[in-house]
């Protein structure tokens, strides 16, 4: 951009609790990298908030950015001191990524003249609230991170003409290839032997996600690979409703009792565990918008077998598309992730493809040179229509 803009991003939890918080995260960093200014108005601090204040203007903690109905005064009153707190960093425009902050960011762009860019990293919701209806009217300009996300969204209020697709971008300079000793020592950290074909979950643990179809597919690809050891690493949502987490959790663990499968909480940073893998998989059920659990071992030149959901086929495309398989389907996700056994002997090759494959699609360059032309458009269109108010003001004036 030609001048540095002021961003103010409404944000709830700065943590781990899935690919939004880290795609937020990213993003705002590499626009800050590049100049810009940005504040962020927030519910709760977790393990990015180290992150954010390395680079944030301002982060000013809020109650929430909603009324809740269990105390409606005092978070009505919550709003109002984040409604406030907002106008007073004056942004040049409102950067919002879940739907519920969307009215707090279209009252704080209404009192400061500001204009509002939706980033669509989730579905929408089964019905459309009408208050959120016409605070989606009121957006600016919405990227959306696939377009299965963005056909989703059609007919809930956003206006189609300023839409645009932009797949999330990996810091390649982060997420990377390793070579043979470094995979061995993260294996060794991790109890796994280090000829062991490993296969790799690193994701929430959710029913949504699917681990269960993983774990029901292990039996069979043990039965063609000996050597295998399959590493589930995460955690349940902060979200989620502890009673059915454990139960989930007792569950997965049952399923998988006597099987070469380990299990690890979620890892702040999921790196040394991809590039250890020799296969990753993302067994989702639910319309993944553009996973991350797809995408992050692809730059690390790890295979990836997922289900064909969400925005999951335009991030496998070409060749990569037999990576594909269908949702809920266990012998089919056994019968790819064994066809991968010993592909680094086999196909010396993929490595290098799947990682120019990430490079020429995932990358978080490109990806933030859209959103900063969707900020400076937003900008542009608000200043245009001001001059034009003005202009028409001048000349009812002059009779």
């Amino acid at each position: 951009m030609s001048s540095p803009v002021r961003i103010l991003t409404v944000a709830n939890h700065l943590g781990a609790r899935g690919g939004l918080e880290r795609t937020q995260l990213t993003n705002c960093g590499a626009l800050a990298a590049r100049g810009h200014r940005v504040d962020v108005l927030y519910v709760s601090a977790g393990d990015f908030a180290d992150d954010w204040r390395a680079f944030a203007g301002s982060m000013v903690p809020m109650a929430g950015s909603l009324p809740r109905r269990q105390r409606p005064l005092r978070s009505a009153a919550g709003v109002v001191a984040a409604l406030a707190a907002g106008a007073r960093l004056r942004p040049d425009v409102l950067y919002v990524y879940r739907y519920w902050d969307l009215p707090l960011a279209v009252a704080i762009g209404t009192l400061v003249g500001a204009p509002v860019v939706f980033h669509l990293c989730l579905p929408p919701p089964t019905a459309v609230p009408v208050w959120l209806r016409a605070a989606l009217g009121r957006v600016a300009w919405t990227l959306s991170v696939s377009r299965d996300t963005a056909e989703r969204w059609a007919g809930t209020g956003l206006h189609p003409d300023r839409l645009s697709v932009a797949l999330t971008g990996i810091d390649l300079h982060r997420y990377r290839p390793a070579d043979a000793p470094a995979r061995t020592a993260t294996r060794r950290r991790l109890g796994v032997p280090a000829d062991a074909f490993v296969v790799l979950y690193a994701g929430r643990i959710g029913r949504e996600k699917g681990v269960h179809v993983l774990v029901r597919a292990v039996p069979a690809m043990a039965a063609a690979v000996p050597e295998l050891h399959v590493v589930v690493a995460g955690s349940p949502s902060l979200g989620a409703d502890p009673e059915d987490s454990a139960r989930y959790e007792a569950e997965l663990h049952a399923v998988g009792a006597g099987q070469p499968v380990s299990w690890t909480p979620a890892q702040r940073d999921v790196v040394p565990l991809l590039q250890a893998a020799d296969v990753a998989v993302a067994p989702s059920l639910w319309p993944e918008p553009l996973s991350r659990s797809v995408m992050e071992p692809l730059a690390c030149g790890v295979p990836v077998v997922a289900t064909r959901v969400g925005g999951n086929p335009e991030i496998l495309t070409g060749e990569l598309s037999s990576y594909l398989v269908e949702p809920d389907d266990a012998p089919a996700l056994a019968r790819r992730v064994v066809a991968l056994r010993g592909w680094r002997r086999a196909q010396p090759g993929l490595e290098g493809a799947l990682r120019h494959h990430a490079e020429d699609h995932l990358s978080l360059e490109d990806e933030t040179a859209q959103v900063e032309d969707a900020l400076r458009a937003a900008c542009d269109r608000r200043r245009a229509r001001r001059r034009r108010s003005a202009s028409a003001a001048d000349a009812g004036s002059c009779g």
